[in-house]
C-alpha cells in the first residue's frame, strides 16, 4: 500500500468504513512508515478535538430558509451561467470575423486589370524599334510594301484569335 492510499484508508477508518482487509494492510503501512503514523494521530486529535466542542444549534425555520435560498440561486443560475458565456464569446467571435476577413482579402488571388490592345503592345515591345527597322531600309519600295503588309496582317490578325503580341 502506498501512502497516498493509506491516507484515504485512515480517514474511512476514523468514520467507521473500513473492512477487515483494508484494516489489515492499513496496519501493516503503518508499522513500516512513520509519516502515515503521523498523519493518523494528528487526524485523531483533529477528531477529537472537533467531538470535544458543543456546536450551537441552528437558528429557527434554517432549513426552510436555506432551501428557499438554494432554489432561488439554482433558477437564476442558468442565465448567468449563458450571459458569462455570451460575454466571452463576443470578443473572440469578433477576433475570428477580422482574420477571416483578413485572410480571405490577403490570400484572395488578384486579378489583373485588363490592357488595352496599344497598351498591351506597348508592354513588352518597344514599336519604336521594329519601325526604325523598317524605315532604315535603303529602298524606298520595300519600306513601303513592308508598311503594307504589316498593316495587312494586323487587320486580318484582328479577325482571327491569334494575336502578334502577347501581353
Amino acid at each position: 500500500m502506498d501512502c497516498k492510499k493509506c491516507e484515504k484508508s485512515i480517514l474511512r477508518a476514523l468514520d467507521g468504513r473500513i473492512t477487515s482487509h483494508e484494516k489489515k494492510e492499513l496496519d501493516e503501512h503503518l508499522q513500516k512508515c512513520p509519516l502515515c503514523s503521523a498523519t493518523q494521530e494528528e487526524y485523531k486529535v483533529i477528531l477529537n478535538t472537533l467531538k470535544e466542542k458543543d456546536f450551537p444549534e441552528p437558528k429557527p425555520y434554517f432549513e426552510e430558509r436555506l432551501k428557499a435560498k438554494l432554489k432561488e440561486r439554482k433558477a437564476s443560475e442558468p442565465w448567468t451561467v449563458w450571459k458569462r458565456w455570451g460575454i466571452r464569446t463576443i470578443p473572440v467571435s469578433l477576433v475570428l470575423i477580422l482574420l477571416f476577413g483578413a485572410a480571405i482579402l490577403l490570400l484572395s488571388p488578384q486579378e489583373g486589370a485588363e490592357l488595352s490592345q496599344s497598351e498591351a503592345l506597348l508592354r513588352d515591345l518597344d514599336p519604336l524599334e521594329e519601325t526604325s527597322a523598317l524605315l532604315d531600309r535603303e529602298s524606298f519600295v520595300d519600306k513601303n510594301m513592308e508598311l503594307i503588309f504589316t498593316a495587312e496582317e494586323n487587320n486580318n490578325g484582328s479577325n482571327n484569335d491569334t494575336r502578334r503580341y502577347q501581353p
